[in-house]
């Protein structure tokens, strides 16, 4: 279906309801696909690295060995690096075309400009599998790379194709997002897009230093073009950018539950000016907050400790801001449903449809992962907990569940219409959403625990002498969960299959919005503004962390291999 102009010379377009125009579907499907085959070497790594922890599933099967995934850090860094990085990226600049080019009612600025970006990550993950397979043991470096561990060039060479690819596509969207404010001025962009600039304005400035550590540090050690660098300087570049990157994987997942859910569920958002402004304190208040990963750190400073605590605590306010929001919205269209009394409208939300199901177990279980963000941005008792399983855990019901379940969600509508065919089972995919939520409370609550009882992360752990019977009990637990969440990933990808080889028609539609709403104050789409904050907030709470960092005197001495795998 080829689209139509609204008058001649005029940039809107219609979009078929229920299809795709050819573009979108080629270029858009293309990022869900890859973005899919990167989950599908990353996703099945997890159970297995749950079943390599727990000590009972050792002890019965002693003799076990299956390749990459008997390989403990090995296979860690596979499941990191496609889930948190490849998988997310893929789908995240995916999406956001889709909901920029229907939301504004108008093709990407430079579609060709999309394709390149989109063949740079593409070429970014294929040099990123072969050397994680190639070379396990010299690239299980975990998706938090920072030296001393350095992996082959490859690996760093894959990010940076990544990292690039990324601002080009963000650069589309930007410069989309001004032809459109250009041609409508004094109205207010819809909501979706609003979020997805404010994501990508994020992104972009987070990014700049986890490419100076790649570029500067850990790609010229690599090659051999130094011997001698700073591990704190590096684990400082990082998680300048490794915080946002939370962010950056979670705003979708708001723009489908501030923009999207609401419709699905059967009601209407509570207040539109209300999302508007808790996307704008997350774009600016999740860089300045990476500190509360390093607090166990050396250099850091007592005084860096405190500002970056306090600004922690402070981004916590747009997801509360969210759980008020979001939930009000649920709660109109549970009584509109016929919900009555304090919780009825709970038990009147489409629980049997396997998009609602996927986002309101995502966000439930996500409320967990919420509250035990606040003790790791705690400086004291971030300490009780910081290398053990709690960190894990907490990861998992934030990117394991609230956004991976609500991607999955978003998934089960947007992979059909790619398709054009409805999907293959929602019997199957009611059951992997429930699965899915079942298996990582399991897991998520089970490593919390063993990480109270000291149960290190990052670790094999399996055959460990200094473990306590009560960690072991739980790390046992923790597999159960894997085994859960291993039926239903295989629950996913058999749906997923089955849609693409589908032939009953498309249901549905889009819940895409194209207006913004009248009332939201014209300058909080001033970005000018907010990119001045983001920056000043940037050096008060980076500023001296970096500064205290810096040592051009001592360095580090770098542990290489040689091309047998021997290091030297």
């Amino acid at each position: 279906m080829q689209a139509t102009l609204s008058a001649p010379g005029a940039k809107k377009m219609d979009f078929p309801p229920l299809a795709m125009l050819r573009s979108e579907r080629n270029l858009i499907g293309v990022h869900i696909i890859t973005a899919l085959i990167a989950l599908t070497f990353g996703i099945f790594m997890g159970p297995f690295q749950s079943f390599h922890r727990s000590p009972a599933f050792v002890a019965a099967f002693p003799d076990i060995g299956i390749p990459v995934f008997s390989y403990y850090y090995q296979a860690l860094t596979v499941h990191g690096v496609m889930n948190a990085l490849f998988f997310t990226t893929f789908f995240i600049v995916g999406f956001t075309y889709y909901v920029t080019q229907r939301s504004l009612e108008r093709s990407m600025k430079n579609v060709a400009v999309g394709w390149i970006a989109y063949v740079l990550m593409l070429i970014g993950l294929s040099i990123m599998l072969a050397t994680l397979f190639a070379a396990p043991q010299q690239s299980a470096v975990l998706y938090t790379f920072y030296p001393p561990l350095i992996a082959p060039p490859t690996f760093y060479i894959g990010l940076v194709l990544l990292v690039v690819g990324s601002w080009l596509a963000t650069a589309n969207v930007f410069f989309t997002y001004r032809d459109w404010r250009r041609e409508h001025p004094g109205e207010r962009a819809p909501l979706a897009v609003f979020a997805a600039i404010a994501n990508y304005i994020m992104w972009d400035i987070a990014t700049i230093t986890v490419a100076i550590e790649v570029l500067f540090m850990l790609l010229p050690a690599s090659l051999g073009l130094i011997t001698t660098t700073d591990p704190q300087l590096g684990r400082v570049l990082f998680w300048f950018f490794g915080h946002p990157l939370v962010y950056f994987w979670l705003i979708p997942a708001y723009i489908s539950w501030y923009t999207m859910l609401p419709k699905q569920a059967g009601g209407k958002l509570f207040s539109d000016n209300l999302a508007r402004v808790s996307f704008l304190l997350l774009m600016i208040f999740s860089i300045p907050v990476g500190v509360h990963h390093l607090f166990s750190d050396p250099g850091i400073s007592a005084t860096a400790k405190g500002i970056h605590t306090i600004l922690t605590f402070v981004v916590a306010v747009p997801s509360f801001m969210t759980a008020f929001n979001v939930g009000a919205s649920l709660e109109y269209a549970g009584r509109k449903n016929g919900g009555k009394g304090l919780f009825g409208w709970i038990l009147k939300q489409k629980w049997g449809d396997p998009i609602v199901a996927a986002q309101l177990v995502a966000m439930l279980i996500f409320t967990t992962g919420g509250f035990s963000g606040l003790i790791n941005a705690s400086a004291q008792l971030n300490i009780a907990v910081h290398n053990t399983s709690w960190v894990p855990a907490h990861f998992h019901t934030t990117l394991g569940t609230a956004v991976t379940l609500t991607y999955i969600g978003i998934l089960y509508w947007l992979l059909p219409m790619i398709r054009g065919s409805a999907l293959f089972s929602k019997k199957i995919a009611l059951a992997q959403v429930y699965t899915w939520g079942i298996g990582m409370f399991i897991f998520a609550s089970s490593m919390g625990q063993a990480g109270l009882d000291g149960a290190p992360r990052r670790a094999d752990l399996s055959t460990s002498l200094y473990l306590n019977e009560a960690a072991k009990t739980w790390l046992n637990a923790s597999a159960i969960g894997g085994a859960i969440l291993l039926i239903s990933s295989i629950l996913l990808f058999v749906n997923i299959v089955g849609t693409l080889f589908s032939k009953k028609p498309v249901e549905g539609s889009a819940p895409i919005s194209t207006t913004g709403d009248s009332t939201a104050p014209l300058f909080l789409e001033r970005w000018g503004v907010w990119i001045g904050v983001i920056l000043i907030l940037a050096l008060i709470a980076w500023g001296p962390v970096i500064v205290d960092t810096l040592d051009f005197t001592n360095g580090f001495n770098i542990l290489r291999f040689t091309t047998n795998g021997s290091p030297y």
